[in-house]
Order: C-alpha cells, then structure tokens, then sequence
C-alpha cells in the first residue's frame, strides 16, 4: 500500500472510532465490473441496529471526502450471528487478516478466524444451490404462463424471480438484504456495490422506466386488479433481464467464494503489513488447532478394527510412532548399503529391496502435516516474541 492510501485509511479509522463505539473494522477488496475497490466492514459493540441520523451523516460525510473506499456498519451481535450462520459476505470478509482496527477491550472470539474451514465453503455452496433452485421455480412458473399465453402472471413471476435474486445477492455482497417488493429500490440499494445489477434497468431510458415499472406494477396489479396489461415483447425483454440478474449473481458469488477457498494469509498479495493486524495470540493457535479439519491430516488413516490407531499401508498409533518407524527404516537401510551386498534364496536381490523400501519411506513422510507445524510454529514463536 502506498503511504497516500495508507494516510487515508488511517484517517477514516480515527474518524470512526472517535464518532462511533467500534469493536472492529475490516478492510477487503469488492470487485465490480472493470474496478476494485476498498470495502471497510465496521463491526460497532453491542446490539444497535441502525445508527442514529445525526451520526448516519457524519459516517457518510467521511467517506464523502475518502471516495475509493466503500463501508458497511453492523452491530456485533448481527455480524456474529450472520457469521455462525455461515453468510458468506461475513465469512469471507470478517477473516483476522482482513483486521485493521480492534477495540483493546474486545475478547477474542470467532472473528478470530486464522482460516475458513472446508466444511464452511461447502455449506456455503450447497445453500446457494437450494436458494438458487427455489428461484428457479418461478422462472419456470413464468415460462408455464407465456406458453399458455396468460402474461400478466408470468409478469408476476418474473417479479418475484428478479426480486429474491435481488434480496439474496445483497446478503453475500452487503451483508444485509433490502426488504422490499420494489425492484427499482432494489437495484438502488444495491448499486453502489454491485453496478452490473444496479443498472439492471438502466432508469435514464424512458423505455427502461417503463420497464420497470411494469414490472413492479406486477406485483400488486396482478394479485388485486384486473386492468394489467403487458404485451409479448415487454414480457421477452423482463425475461431477457431476469436470467441476466441470475447469471450476474451466480458470477459475483462464485468470485467471492473462490476468493474465500484461496489461502487468505498472504501478506503480500492481501496488502496487509504487520502495523495494521493485531500480533498473533495464544488464543490465535488455538482457534487455529480447533479450526483444523481431516484433509489438514492426509497422511495417516484411522485403523477401522481398533479405535486410537492409524494406518499407512501399516499400523501405527500416531505421528510420533511413525516418526520412528522412519527413522529406523532409514537406519536399515545405512546399515544395509555399508555392507557387502550378497545374494541369498531369500533376498535375491538386496539393492532392489533396499530401493523399495527406501519408496515406502517417501510415502510415509507427512509433508502436509510439516507444513502444518510450520504454520502453528509461526504463530506461536510471534505470540511469545510479542508478549
């Protein structure tokens, strides 16, 4: 980061946490159509839900003057219960690294994340694919009522196809959805941090408006009157926008999943220098060894006939027991080499069984599991240099 970039954050930080009572703030990059641009998450203590006018204004009045960085305010109490249900805008964005600024009374806790666990991005995923296929039966509902050529209700459909896309997608790229039945609102609240649907319809069309609000007239006309009218080609055109809203939803939360599926501590590549995130804690290795899943543990197997072994190709009771198994295959295999090699009716061959067992050991060694303890070695070696 350049040190004018690295002013202006620094200034919004202080602006913030002297106007409001800060718990945390995160800073992450929000990728939209042909630009990136710096997303602060500020987390505020407790459970207040919406901030006062006055201070609604002083917020927006910051980032009037600091416009490369987008924000979004939460209270703790939302965020935390967003994240324990795996939303993937907090999940992805609330990650240590991401940390610019902490409260000194904050406890640490599940915003302490060293990384995201497996089984979280797949929850991730198979929820949006339940959300997406429940979407997709109006699409299908609107594509019944065109066939049988009843196009006031398969404007209705197309309503509420676009509107829960709308809402859903607002959850994982802003954290929180608009309530509303009105899709020109929708594509407002949603603009700023996601221009390809926040101009969806594009409003300084006088065709687009009409569009539009053909489309939010659907909603209420359709249900309680009997004058709604809509011709063929209108009807194309909607359905033309409907699977443009799903295929830029679908794009935008796959890039934002994948980015959370990418190893998330780099330093280098996420911008963040050691000034701006908190030392590392004992607390840190910890939430690091209780975050840890099978795949962090290939190289061993449990023995299914007795509870508390494993098994690589042989038994044994762990990684320190197959550490010494190793150890004395290697010792063997030195012995054997600075022997002279004589055949025998058992061991035809010696340098060749020598060789295959000198393999076996290479697929033994727990490489991922090395790098593991490399991991939790740098953790704890910077907890102890900073305490």
């Amino acid at each position: 980061m350049n040190n004018e970039a690295n002013k202006s954050e620094q200034n919004i930080i202080s602006r913030l946490t002297v106007i409001l009572e800060v718990k945390y703030i995160y800073k992450s990059i929000l990728k939209t159509t042909g630009n990136n641009q710096l997303l602060f998450i500020v987390i505020l203590k407790g459970n207040c839900s919406s901030l006062t006018q006055e201070l609604s204004a002083m917020v927006a009045k910051i980032f009037q003057e600091e416009t490369e960085f987008l924000y979004r305010i939460f209270s703790f109490e939302y965020a935390h219960q967003q994240l324990k249900e795996e939303s993937l805008f907090f999940v992805h964005g609330c990650t240590w690294d991401k940390l610019v600024f902490h409260n000194p009374d904050a406890e640490s806790n599940s915003f302490h994340e060293y990384h995201i666990p497996e089984k979280t991005l797949n929850n991730i995923q198979s929820t949006f694919e339940k959300e997406r296929y429940k979407m997709a039966t109006f699409f299908d509902g609107a594509t019944f009522f065109i066939e049988k050529d009843n196009l006031s209700h398969a404007a209705y459909m197309l309503h509420q196809y676009i509107e829960l896309w709308f809402r859903y997608a607002a959850l994982f790229i802003m954290g929180k959805e608009r309530k509303s039945h009105s899709i020109k609102e929708l594509q407002t609240y949603i603009k700023t941090f996601a221009p390809e649907l926040g101009n969806l319809f594009n409003t300084d069309l006088e065709e687009e408006q009409n569009l539009l609000k053909l489309l939010d007239n659907a909603y209420i006309t359709t249900r309680y009157e009997n004058n709604y009218n809509i011709n063929l080609e209108q009807i194309n055109k909607i359905l033309e926008r409907a699977n443009k809203t799903e295929a830029i939803s679908t794009n935008i939360f796959k890039n934002k999943l994948n980015a959370s599926i990418e190893q998330p501590f780099n330093e280098k590549e996420m911008n963040v220098s050691k000034e701006q995130c908190p030392p590392p804690s004992n607390k840190k290795v910890l939430d690091l060894i209780k975050s840890l899943s099978k795949k962090d543990f290939s190289s061993l197997k449990p023995y299914p006939y007795k509870k508390g072994l494993y098994t690589v190709g042989i038994v044994t009771e762990g990684y320190l027991e197959t550490s010494f198994m190793i150890s004395n295959l290697l010792k063997v295999c030195i012995t054997a080499m600075d022997t002279d090699h004589y055949s025998t009716r058992s061991i035809p061959e010696p340098e060749h069984n020598i060789r295959e067992v000198l393999g076996y050991i290479l697929d033994m060694i727990p490489h991922n599991e090395m790098e593991l303890l490399d991991t939790i070695g740098d953790l704890t070696f910077a907890s102890v240099n900073n305490h």
